[in-house]
């Protein structure tokens, strides 16, 4: 039972009524609240208390203060001794309970079956309903072992009727595409790396969880496959499918591996979007992180200044005005060396070139030679929405790159795309080029680059189901 208890609960469901004061009286302070303690519990959840510990001591408190006892009391009483079974038969006989017979049982299991295993009750959920069943119909709760088994039994029969009810939905052509999942194709059966963590992030496990994606949807279960089934038993079957492997669950019979792989895959695949998303986040991050170290490194290894540049100057002035007609390498690298020349130009460029140029020159290099490959696949498996007007501009951009996937084309024109609300200020430069007939045109990698920034950091502040689901 719980252990906090509110005024207004402890009136409702521990108050003894005057009839239970007349069984109660004629006993020592310790047998009355010991047999009140009994007769309460029982009322409210069916059984008995073995000990003083099944009750909570608010609950002590409140019986004791109704006859008239202290709670203290309640240490000299024997739950199990021979006045505690005697009371519990006066307890039986008071609240008239009857025996758990055939009628009994078979009421017990229709309330059971039809009532209780549908919601996927928690196990002290379910002892609680079950204990206040016995209470409201004033029936001997069976033996422990006896009522177990028979709730064992009654949910095994209600498993095994959920899973033939998925398994009736399955057609042929479905069952042909879930029994192949689990054979081996020479890399591995398909279930196994459908199955398997995303990995290190980076690109090769989001393509590899675009994969699984693509696997999923070639799957083609109907999306209400499980419509009518309750979460939690989704989640149950959902567990035990994922703990076995492809050979474990090739040796369960149709009626039972089927069903469990519908289990497993229908909400695997809204799992995999979750993780792509969240994927695609943490590449975008890394690509702009690892950009901004390596310049950070370039431009403390360039910004070492060089001393003395005044006097360099003097002796360059000097050698070139005594010999203007001479070689740069004969007149002037004997005065000051070559290496000291290159420091100058490493100084001059890296007091010149904006940092945020050259950030975006990295991110461009790695993008456009790597990580691009992820997009046609990620735009492909990815249905991106909002219904926030604030972001769509970044939809209509995000529409704009998969309709453009197959052109081929390096620029965009001006109009064709949006700029507001998906390039940042500091990145339009990049962005927006002049072209050699002198209008403005749009960079397309820039601008992917851009896009990918934005929907990352749209997602982190947005959840995820409003903007990625699949594309079916």
């Amino acid at each position: 039972m719980k252990r906090l208890w509110s005024t207004d609960e402890l009136g409702a469901r521990w108050t003894l009524s005057p009839e239970d004061a007349t069984l109660i009286a004629g006993h020592s302070e310790a047998g009355r609240l010991g047999l009140a303690c009994q007769l309460a519990f029982w009322r409210a959840l069916g059984r008995f208390p073995d000990e003083e510990a099944d009750l909570a001591p608010t609950v002590i408190a409140h019986l004791a203060v109704q006859i008239g006892v202290t709670a203290d009391a309640i240490e000299h009483y024997a739950f199990a001794g021979r006045s505690g079974r005697r009371h519990r038969q006066a307890v039986l006989d008071h609240l008239a309970i009857v025996t758990f017979d055939d009628t009994a049982e078979a009421t017990f299991q229709k309330w059971l079956r039809s009532d209780v295993l549908p919601r996927e009750p928690t196990s002290a959920a379910l002892d609680d309903e079950i204990g206040a069943w016995f209470a409201a119909h004033r029936i001997v709760r069976p033996g422990a072992y006896r009522l177990d088994r028979l709730v064992r039994s009654l949910r095994v029969a209600h498993d095994d009727a959920a899973l033939a009810a998925v398994a009736d939905r399955i057609d042929d052509h479905m069952r042909v595409r879930l029994d192949a999942l689990l054979i081996d194709d020479g890399e591995g059966a398909a279930y196994t790396r459908l199955s398997a963590d995303p990995g290190k992030v980076g690109l090769e496990s989001l393509l590899a969880e675009l994969a699984k994606l693509e696997l999923t949807r070639d799957l083609k279960l109907p999306t209400d496959l499980l419509a009518d089934v309750h979460g939690d038993l989704v989640k149950r079957f959902r567990r035990q499918a994922s703990v076995e492997t492809a050979w474990e669950l090739r040796r369960h019979p149709a009626r039972i591996r089927l069903p469990l792989l519908a289990f497993y895959c229908v909400p695997r695949e809204a799992e995999i979007v979750d993780g792509l998303v969240d994927l695609l986040i943490q590449v975008t991050h890394r690509i702009t992180v690892k950009a901004e170290r390596r310049v950070m490194t370039e431009l403390l290894d360039e910004a070492k200044a060089v001393r003395g540049k005044t006097g360099l100057l003097f002796k360059v002035a000097s050698a070139v005005t005594g010999s203007p007609d001479g070689v740069v390498r004969e007149v002037v690298f004997p005065v000051v060396d070559e290496r000291t020349f290159e420091a100058l130009v490493k100084e001059a460029l890296a007091i010149g070139n904006a940092p945020a140029r050259r950030v975006h020159t990295a991110v461009r290099a790695s993008y456009g030679s790597y990580y691009r490959r992820m997009m046609p696949k990620l735009l492909a498996a990815l249905d991106f929405r909002s219904n926030n007007g604030t972001h769509r501009p970044l939809i209509d951009a995000l529409a704009k790159l998969r309709a453009a996937e197959d052109d081929g084309g390096r620029y965009f024109g001006v109009a064709e795309v949006a700029i507001e609300g998906v390039v940042r200020p500091k990145w339009r430069d990049f962005v927006i080029e002049i072209a050699p007939d002198g209008s403005e045109r749009i960079n397309r990698i820039n601008y992917e680059i851009c896009v990918l920034a934005r929907g990352a950091e749209r997602n982190r502040k947005v959840p995820q189901a409003h903007w990625a689901s699949m594309q079916r």
